[in-house]
């Protein structure tokens, strides 16, 4: 993290957000991941910006891509707002996938 004066003269403070989404299952046509929208939607209506955005795609059994973004803001109160709390709780998301289709590790029978 790193704070510095703008032009304008107001710091900005700078955080990252990182995100992991799992590869869903084959599909013929793709699919709006809605979840990630709502975090997205809730990080910037709290007052951060994106700065930059960038994926990785996991080279895991299991599939899947990280999104890392760069977040900025000149507010001091919403820089110290607490992103690491449970975002489930947060930005009021469901515990399970958007999608049907999509069998999360822990829904699976044993």
């Amino acid at each position: 993290m790193s704070n510095r004066v703008a032009k304008s003269g107001k710091k900005i403070y700078r955080t990252t957000f990182t995100y992991f989404i799992p590869a869903p299952p084959h599909r013929k046509t793709g699919y709006r991941e809605m979840e990630f929208d709502k975090i997205m939607q809730g990080i910037l209506q709290a007052g951060f910006d994106i700065e930059s955005f960038h994926t990785q795609a996991s080279g895991s059994e299991h599939g899947g891509f990280f999104i890392v973004a760069l977040l900025k803001t000149t507010s001091k109160k919403t820089f110290e707002m607490d992103l690491k709390q449970d975002l489930h709780d947060r930005f009021k998301l469901s515990h399970t996938h958007s999608s049907p289709d999509f069998i999360l590790d822990e829904e699976e029978d044993v």
